[in-house]
């Protein structure tokens, strides 16, 4: 319990500083937890939105939120999330799973070598 508790606290900091902590999340539920893909996806959904709720306090004071910017993400979130909970009913179970390590495969690998790219310039 313990464990899961500094994990969460770790992965939402993660999180709340921008870095991708939501893969890192939905591994742990899905790998160490036995949880199936959907219900960790929920979970890292419910989890993104308090730790970015959290965040919001640093960038009110920082001055970093942009009214239009967010009315666009909020009404591409809820389309967005509308369209593949639907789709969500529809698909084999294992999809999202495989979808998801592609995905951070290629983002993984996309930071790896623009990394070394900027460190030669």
């Amino acid at each position: 319990m313990i464990i899961s508790m500094v994990i969460a606290f770790l992965i939402s900091v993660l999180m709340g500083m921008g870095v991708g902590g939501g893969g890192l999340f939905i591994i742990y539920l899905t790998q160490y937890l036995n949880l199936d893909q959907m219900t960790s996806q929920g979970t890292n959904l419910i989890f993104f939105i308090l730790a970015g709720g959290a965040s919001l306090f640093y960038h009110f004071r920082k001055r970093k939120i942009y009214p239009l910017q967010i009315a666009i993400m909020i009404l591409f979130g809820m389309l967005g999330s509308y369209i593949f909970s639907h789709l969500a009913n529809v698909i084999s179970p294992h999809i999202p799973k495989i979808v998801l390590g592609i995905l951070l495969t290629f983002s993984g690998a996309y930071v790896l070598v623009t990394s070394f790219i900027k460190k030669k310039k």
